[in-house]
């Protein structure tokens, strides 16, 4: 058998092959044919349109801002932008040189004159302003020995403003000669009716100290002296020491009502 065997066909077959052919054709030109077109959403049209249109009215701007600048234009009269109502940009080349300086911050206290040398104040009754007074002593630390002043109820003597927080050795040193203390001013507490709570608020007595006062008071009926408060383990010598000015054991007097 020959190799040309293999592509002779006969009648019949080259038929079925030719209409085999027309139909894959025709199948593909009428799918070309009978298939809608789509087209792009509305959207996408108007933004299409609306691109153009802008890009036209940028390039209008253009016109007129280059029309409407004399140094571009070549013109030595300025034209004003008639187009859109607007002035041209102003813009700068440079940059600026720096920045103001800010204002000093002003205190909020008054500026006042030191003491002169063989001055004192008594420190208890000094305010703030009072106490800025003493050279040495500014705002922050005028606010806290009044503060410190305050939970204790006032100094009994000089040497206290050591417990001052921040308080260091030549600070103190340069203000002593300048302040004197009266503690005939000193704020007591009321041991008879003291809480807790506030027996503890003093810087001198801690929690424990405070509650085993209480319970002395509540079991003893009364406390007539600070040497009681040594039989409590709780305390020191040096504690008691320390909180004898500020306690108070006197009772308030019972008002006698007469009958008439």
């Amino acid at each position: 058998m020959r190799w040309k065997d293999f592509f002779y066909f006969s009648r019949r077959e080259r038929r079925g092959i030719l209409f085999l052919i027309v139909f894959v054709a025709g199948v593909f030109f009428g799918k070309y044919l009978f298939t809608p077109q789509t087209l792009p959403p509305v959207e996408e049209l108007e933004l299409s349109a609306g691109q153009a249109i802008a890009g036209r009215e940028e390039k209008k701007e253009e016109v007129a801002a280059f029309a409407s600048d004399p140094v571009a234009s070549g013109s030595n009269t300025y034209r004003p932008y008639r187009k859109t109502g607007k002035p041209p940009e102003k813009r700068t080349y440079y940059q600026s040189q720096e920045a103001p300086p800010e204002p000093p911050k002003r205190n909020n206290y008054p500026r006042v004159d030191k003491l002169s040398p063989g001055t004192v104040i008594e420190i208890n009754r000094s305010d703030t302003t009072g106490l800025m007074k003493v050279p040495g002593i500014g705002s922050s630390f005028a606010r806290r020995i009044t503060g410190y002043r305050n939970l204790l109820g006032g100094f009994y003597r000089i040497e206290q403003l050591q417990e001052v927080y921040g308080m260091y050795e030549e600070l103190y040193v340069k203000i002593i000669p300048y302040l004197t203390v009266n503690p005939d001013s000193i704020r007591t507490i009321a041991v008879h009716s003291a809480s807790v709570d506030r027996l503890k608020s003093h810087p001198y007595i801690n929690f424990y100290q405070a509650k085993a006062i209480v319970e002395m008071q509540k079991k003893n009926g009364k406390i007539n002296d600070i040497n009681e408060l040594s039989l409590l383990e709780e305390f020191s010598p040096d504690d008691l020491e320390r909180i004898r000015p500020y306690l108070d054991f006197k009772a308030p007097e019972a008002t006698i009502q007469t009958v008439p």
